[in-house]
């Protein structure tokens, strides 16, 4: 099947709820990871909100990867590209580890500012340490909290990379099918 073919039968794209949750998924795991990374780059005095905004966009990704999957239930994607039988299986499995580790990384992170003593600020309320806290069971879930980030990066970042694959070597629709019709 022709990328041009393909792309004309408008069920063959992913529907409008779920390109939007997708790309403002992917935006918030940037900005979060760019915020955890660069966290030491900002004025001291900025520590507190620039900690706080990470913590509430790894909420936010939670909460949004929470709602594909109920989305997902009652919306069934578009049927797979004819790619072959390796590389749907590879798709299916580099699918999974995304979902696992956009969940983990979160619930992590979570449990890491447990640990530490740390309130999250949602603004008109604010949730308090629910452990007591143990620095060195803390640095500890920071050290996977960050290892399980730059998975997700590694893992988001292949999975860019593929589709670029997809749309510029094999000229394929498999990129085109998140995207908005023109």
């Amino acid at each position: 099947m022709t990328q041009k073919s393909t792309l004309a039968h408008p069920l063959l794209r992913y529907d409008g709820t779920a390109r939007i949750v997708h790309w403002l998924t992917a935006i918030l795991i940037v900005a979060v990871f760019c915020l955890g990374l660069f966290v030491d780059a900002f004025p001291p005095s900025w520590e507190d909100s620039v900690v706080n905004t990470h913590k509430l966009i790894g909420v936010s990704i939670l909460c949004l990867v929470a709602f594909r999957m109920i989305w997902r239930r009652n919306h069934k994607p578009p049927p797979p590209e004819p790619i072959g039988l390796m590389l749907q299986r590879v798709s299916s499995i580099s699918h999974v580890l995304l979902y696992c580790l956009m969940i983990a990384v979160p619930l992590v992170g979570l449990a890491f500012a447990a640990r530490s003593g740390q309130w999250i600020d949602f603004g008109l309320f604010s949730l308090g340490p629910v452990s007591v806290e143990d620095e060195g069971v803390a640095r500890q879930i920071g050290e996977i909290h960050e290892l399980l980030a730059y998975m997700l990066v590694g893992v988001a970042g292949l999975h860019a990379l593929a589709a670029l694959w997809h749309h510029l070597v094999r000229k394929d629709a498999v990129l085109m099918r998140m995207l908005p019709p023109k």
